[in-house]
């Protein structure tokens, strides 16, 4: 294994819930002359309709991220659109250790009129990246337990460096 992917993304809140919907909503529209009769021609339906699905996609498909090469000691911060990574590669810093903490907070989320309205306790668990600064050189959080844990393993095996765990038992 050559290459370390952290993508943050979030399919169910914000930015790509409104591409959810516009997808279903250009679908709609492509499929509303055959379910009732409509005024518009055909090349307006294609249009409004094609273009809130391509519009749809292109939101759906985009995401942050962070890519790094162990073998090249490069990595880069990039934006994802359509599978394309944009963002300029940089020399890996020098990373003396691979971490794993959690952490719990309260999370709220301020009705917006697209997002649901959810409210609760949320644990993170975080793999940290550290040089020999107190301070991480790289943060990427997962929703999962287990998840966390292999993303370290796979890290500390590319950067040759050791894990340590920080967590509380389950």
């Amino acid at each position: 294994m050559s290459q370390f992917d952290f993508k943050k993304r979030n399919l169910l809140s914000g930015p790509h819930l409104l591409g959810s919907l516009m997808i279903l909503a250009g679908v709609f529209a492509l499929i509303s002359p055959m379910l009732m009769e409509s005024g518009s021609s055909l090349e307006k339906t294609l249009l409004v309709g094609g273009g809130a699905v391509v519009i749809g996609l292109a939101i759906v498909s985009s995401y942050d991220g962070t890519l790094i090469y162990f073998s090249e000691n490069k990595m880069k911060d990039y934006t994802s659109v359509f599978g394309y990574k944009f963002g300029e590669w940089v020399e890996l810093p020098s990373i003396a250790t691979v971490t794993v903490t959690s952490t719990n907070y309260r999370s709220t989320n301020t009705s917006n009129g697209i997002s649901p309205t959810l409210s609760g306790e949320v644990t993170d668990y975080r793999v940290l990246l550290y040089t020999n600064s107190a301070k991480p050189a790289f943060s990427f959080a997962y929703p999962k337990r287990s998840i966390a844990i292999d993303a370290a393993k796979r890290l500390a095996d590319g950067l040759h460096v050791d894990v340590v765990m920080r967590l509380p038992e389950e």
